[in-house]
């Protein structure tokens, strides 16, 4: 039988929208939720739509990027003087400009702070940017893709999406080339990282593992299982025995996370990678983790006690890590994965999204307006709620206590009231 997709991806695109590609199911605007502003400089009449699509794809990109697709067997990227009534791939077709308000309310799925700028990506390539954070504009993308993370390193930015499609921005998020795409590819990108300007990771479904040594003009695709030795599949050492509760829980979730991973799967989707100074850790799907000690060069199992799937993590500053999924389960590892300790989250909703915050904290954000504070030290996490922000995948911190968060219903500014 077919695994099903990654659940993260399933969550955030209800259910059926991100899978299949169907255009964007808008969300309709919160009533008290704390919008964005538009910023006055940027029109939001959708007219002259042409000129900025035909302006998203940069020459030199799409000539690189044909000669790839030639090579590989898929259809060449459509230009700007390709006929407007033809069917054009959404990997290599550009963006739309479109009503901005209703872009800033659109599925926005994560984002990052470069340099100058923070940068948010989401549903059909949509690409926003603020240096104030509080007004935003669109800016174009060399795809019409559904973006699903995005990473920072100075003003160099990477996004990655669906149809493996990796694009790259040098300044700060004004202009974006595409660097990779395979329209063949089973299942999405879900997370992107890099340790310096050269060298990145780009993970996902199905045990999607890409790198690259050279700033992503050239990456490597290959499975996970082909950068580990045999799979360690045992609890951590210190993992508390689990409880006949405990079991008929995670047996629950185990069947929500499609965790038939054996030997006739595959691997295991991979939700996210982050790095700590003692290495890399990657987690997934039924558990599943994997650490790096060497920048990456070679992988081993790091398995999570719990059954379900992990659909990201926070690397905190002092060397911790947090993983987050399913059915508000959380875990933090201080020795990248070798022992873990289970968080109390009080929630039984789904964790999507998480940022560290400085002095060893960090703010998790997930399903029904699920808002977490994790204390440095503290295995106990604070609850709050944000109903406006529905279901929230991504949240940068803005300050000690405010937050943006960015969802199903968009992107919008969050601050605690207790």
């Amino acid at each position: 039988m077919r695994r099903t997709q990654p659940l993260r991806t399933l969550a955030l695109a209800f259910f059926w929208v991100a899978l299949n590609g169907a255009p964007a199911v808008w969300a309709q605007t919160p009533e008290t939720a704390a919008g964005p502003s538009v910023d006055a400089s940027q029109s939001t009449e959708p007219a002259a739509t042409d000129v900025a699509n035909a302006a998203a794809v940069d020459p030199a990109a799409t000539d690189n990027a044909a000669e790839t697709a030639n090579e590989a067997g898929a259809p060449p990227p459509v230009t700007a003087s390709a006929s407007l009534g033809a069917w054009q791939d959404p990997a290599s077709a550009p963006s739309e400009m479109v009503n901005l308000d209703r872009v800033l309310r659109s599925m926005l799925l994560d984002g990052t702070n470069a340099r100058d700028r923070a940068v948010i990506v989401g549903d059909r390539g949509h690409i926003l940017v603020s240096e104030s954070r509080r007004e935003w504009r669109q800016i174009a993308a060399p795809t019409r893709t559904m973006l699903t993370a995005v990473t920072a390193l100075d003003n160099d930015v990477w996004a990655v999406g669906h149809d493996q499609v990796i694009i790259k921005s040098k300044d700060g998020g004004l202009t974006w080339t595409r660097q990779h795409a395979d329209i063949q590819s089973e299942g999405p990108l879900l997370d992107v990282l890099f340790l310096d300007a050269q060298r990145g990771f780009a993970v996902g479904a199905y045990g999607q593992f890409l790198s690259t040594a050279d700033g992503g003009s050239a990456w490597t695709v290959q499975a996970i299982s082909e950068r580990t030795g045999a799979a360690v599949t045992a609890a951590a050492p210190n993992a508390a025995a689990p409880t006949a509760e405990l079991d008929a829980a995670d047996s629950a979730d185990a069947g929500l996370a499609s965790t038939d991973v054996g030997e006739d799967e595959g691997d295991p989707h991979l939700n996210g990678i982050v790095r700590t100074a003692a290495g890399l850790l990657i987690v997934g799907e039924a558990g599943a983790a994997y650490r790096s000690s060497d920048d990456g060069a070679s992988w081993e199992r790091a398995d999570v006690p719990y059954e379900g799937s992990m659909f990201g993590a926070v690397g905190l500053d002092n060397g911790s890590v947090i993983a987050f999924g399913l059915r508000g389960n959380a875990f933090m590892t201080a020795d990248l994965g070798r022992t873990w300790q289970r968080m109390q989250t009080g929630t039984q909703a789904s964790l999507l999204g998480g940022s560290a915050v400085a002095g060893g904290r960090a703010v998790l954000v997930g399903a029904s307006g699920t808002v977490l504070l994790a204390l440095d030290g503290s295995t106990q996490l604070k609850g709050l709620s944000f109903p406006d922000g529905g279901v929230m995948s991504g949240v940068l911190p803005l300050a000690e206590t405010e937050f943006l968060v960015m969802g199903e219903n968009g992107v919008a500014t969050y601050q605690p009231k207790n």
